[in-house]
C-alpha cells in the first residue's frame, strides 16, 4: 500500500512538472504569436505603402511610349 501511494505520488509529482512546463512553453508561444501578428501588421502597412508608391508612378507614365 505504502508504494503504491508513493508511486502515486511521484506520478503527481511527474504531472505538476509537465503542467508547469506547458504553462511556461504556452507563455512563450503566446509571446512569439503576438510578436509574429505585429511583424506581418507591419509588412502589411509596408506592401500597402509600395502598392501605392507604384501605383503612382504608373499613373504617370504615359499611355504610349515610343521605344524606336
Amino acid at each position: 500500500m505504502e508504494s503504491n501511494l508513493s508511486l502515486l505520488d511521484q506520478k503527481l509529482s511527474q504531472l505538476i512538472a509537465l503542467l508547469d512546463q506547458s504553462r511556461a512553453q504556452s507563455v512563450q508561444l503566446r509571446a512569439r504569436l503576438e510578436s509574429s501578428e505585429a511583424r506581418c501588421n507591419e509588412l502589411e502597412m509596408q506592401m500597402n505603402a509600395a502598392r501605392t508608391k507604384l501605383e503612382q508612378v504608373v499613373a504617370r507614365l504615359p499611355e504610349s511610349v515610343n521605344l524606336s
